[in-house]
């Protein structure tokens, strides 16, 4: 925990001395704060003690507007202190917010592949909130506080010091109620988190299964999984609610415990003739100002549990380093124009099975291969690892002879555009789709939406390509959708394509303008085709058939055919 909340404040300080010069400023308000506070129950103690036996009526009225104006500019110091601290505190999130983000781009496909979404969205949302709470203005306005309570204890020790003694004797007792809290809340709080978590793993895997649920008539059984998540949530929520309110109110008790001693010892001095009932009135006043950081410090205790288990999600985060980066020293290239080359390549995922072994074929500039065979065979891993989403685990991938790890992956992948069967769209207008990754023009979009034969669904909308198409595209068909991803390629206008079986989900008639929009697009580009349906292939200048991870058939249609081989017989299965 210690060596946690350590790195945590450090890295706090990290945020917050890009503003070095604002936190001074901040500090300079805070002291005039804890100068003003100090000198407020001195007028009030002056008042009682001095002017009022005295009955002197001009220096009451002095002693008033003094004290309204000392009022009034703290009044002032509170409220740019309070907004300082927020704009550098806001600054700070915003910055992490930021680098969070990106860093999570970063990320390989193989860590989004094995991380939950919900426990993605919880650390990028919910746990940077509650790292926004602990340095907001609030909680940094203790800083303050912590200034005005040293500076007036050190006034209380001057004028009284066997009293203040007395009241500090209450400390240690709340610190050692402050350790018992703390030694019960950081569990509590983590399994607040680890519960969040997996609720919000539940509610996006529900409604990105909608229509799986509704049609297994499960929704009764998706409601009680449910409901059972957020049972153990609210548990544990519970379970921290009831440290707080067990905690507070014994906080209180020994805080009021202060206040009884001054009334007690206090007056006891003053009948002995040691002190005053100003003093009294204003050391009450001190009281307060002691106190109320003491008070702050409960909920900042809490909060820094929450932020201590919520930091430890986010360095968790943070620890995750891609493997799959651009080199230190990258090789510039030239648009693709020869061929992209796979020399014997391995490929395993972490568990050391084999996906692919000693996989070696050419994809010649403007040619079109095909990839056929099984599922699960290690067709789609074969195209993943030419984009370099993983790297070979032996072998090497070329690029017109250049092997892929020399290359940026930005000029990599920018020069591949793939249209695959599970088409990601986004929650916008069709333009918006279309437009993705480009800056196209209007004639352009429409030119890319001619070509892939939406143009005229597009046209029959009232909005036309500001037409909204829901979260996943579901205001629309699946001929639709793949349309619009065709379209998007059309706009990318990258030489080599990749299509991933992407008409396997479609009925013939819409596979037949579809196919015409793949027609189109693979014109005078490099293509590789994953085929299911081996109708759309036949023309293909090579067919690879991969069964099991190796390839054990090449060749042209009526070669292959010829053979009576393996693709012969998928081929026999399709057509008899």
């Amino acid at each position: 925990m210690q060596s946690t909340l350590n790195r945590m404040l450090r890295f706090f300080w990290q945020q917050l001395s890009v503003a070095k010069g604002k936190l001074w400023a901040i500090i300079g308000t805070l002291v005039g704060v804890s100068v003003i506070q100090y000198f407020l129950p001195r007028i009030t103690q002056i008042i009682i003690d001095q002017v009022i036996p005295k009955q002197e009526i001009g220096q009451l009225w002095f002693y008033i507007a003094l004290a309204l104006g000392l009022t009034i500019v703290l009044g002032g110091l509170n409220t740019i202190s309070t907004y300082w601290i927020g704009q550098v505190s806001q600054t700070a999130i915003s910055s992490l917010r930021d680098q969070l983000f990106s860093h999570t781009l970063k990320q390989d496909m193989a860590y989004f592949e094995t991380s939950k979404t919900g426990d993605l969205m919880v650390v990028l949302t919910s746990d940077i909130n509650m790292l926004q709470n602990l340095i907001s203005a609030n909680s940094l306005g203790l800083l303050g506080e912590m200034l005005s309570f040293v500076f007036v204890l050190i006034i209380m020790l001057a004028n009284n010091w066997a009293l203040t003694v007395m009241v500090l004797a209450t400390f240690p007792l709340l610190f050692w109620t402050n350790f018992q809290y703390t030694k019960r809340i950081r569990a509590a709080y983590r399994k607040v988190r680890t519960s969040a978590g997996k609720m919000n793993n539940e509610i996006q895997e529900t409604l990105t299964s909608v229509e799986l649920i509704k049609s297994f008539a499960t929704e009764n059984q998706t409601e009680q999984d449910f409901n059972q998540l957020n049972v153990d949530n609210r548990d544990s929520q519970i379970e921290a609610t009831k440290l707080g309110a067990v905690f507070s109110p014994v906080i209180d008790d020994i805080n009021y415990l202060g206040t009884v001693i001054i009334l007690g010892f206090g007056a006891w001095q003053v009948m002995q003739g040691a002190f005053t009932v100003g003093s009294i009135v204003a050391y009450l006043s001190y009281l307060a100002i002691l106190q109320a950081p003491v008070r702050q410090l409960t909920s900042l205790i809490q909060r820094i549990q929450q932020a201590v288990v919520s930091y430890e999600r986010i360095e968790a985060l943070t620890a995750t380093v891609p493997t799959i980066t651009d080199p230190a020293n990258p090789v510039d290239v030239a648009p693709f124009h020869q061929a992209v080359v796979l020399d014997q390549v391995d490929f395993n995922y972490s568990d050391d099975v084999p996906v692919l072994k000693n996989v070696s074929f050419e994809l010649p500039h403007e040619k079109v291969i095909a990839l056929v065979g099984s599922s699960g065979a290690g067709k789609t891993t074969i195209t993943k690892l030419i984009e370099r989403f993983y790297d070979v685990t032996s072998g090497k991938i070329t690029f017109d002879g250049t092997d892929i790890k020399q290359m940026r992956l930005k000029d990599l992948r920018q020069q591949i555009g793939v249209v695959s069967q599970d088409v990601t769209l986004l929650d916008g207008t069709i333009r918006d789709n279309i437009n993705y990754g480009s800056k196209a023009t209007e004639d352009q979009i429409w030119q890319a939406a001619e070509a892939a034969k939406i143009a005229d669904f597009i046209r029959s909308l009232p909005d036309g390509l500001d037409a909204q198409i829901g979260e996943r595209g579901i205001r629309l068909s699946g001929g639709q959708k793949q349309r619009i991803a065709i379209a998007r390629v059309f706009l990318k206008d990258a030489p080599i394509l990749i299509l991933d079986e992407a008409t396997a989900a479609l009925d013939n008639e819409s596979e037949r303008f579809i196919q015409q929009s793949f027609d189109r697009l693979m014109q005078e580009r490099t293509s590789l085709v994953i085929a299911h349906r081996l109708s759309t292939i036949q023309n293909a200048d090579e067919i690879l058939v991969v069964e099991h991870g190796e390839i054990v058939e090449r060749g042209t249609h009526a070669e292959l055919l010829a053979k009576n081989g393996r693709y012969a017989e998928l081929y026999e299965m399709q057509f008899k």
